[in-house]
């Protein structure tokens, strides 16, 4: 995530209680995956898990840019 979409959504979570789960959901998921990514080996088990965490962080990410992009004036 970019650093201006994270400011975004860090003054929006101010305001918004979904908006800031989603975001909270999104920094674990991002510790859960780095940790995956830190190991030299992954079994086939954990290789699935880390693209089912990869896929709902993206799935997350999507629904706050939506949310975002709604709570824009002229939107």
């Amino acid at each position: 995530m970019e650093n201006a979409e994270r400011d975004l959504i860090k003054k929006a979570i101010q305001s918004n209680i979904q908006l800031r789960r989603l975001y909270e959901e999104h920094l674990a998921l991002e510790d859960k995956i780095s940790a995956f990514e830190r190991r030299k080996f992954l079994t086939s088990e954990e290789e699935v898990e880390a693209k089912k965490l990869k896929f709902k962080k993206l799935h997350g990410k999507e629904k706050m840019m939506a949310m975002l992009a709604e709570n824009r004036p002229g939107a």
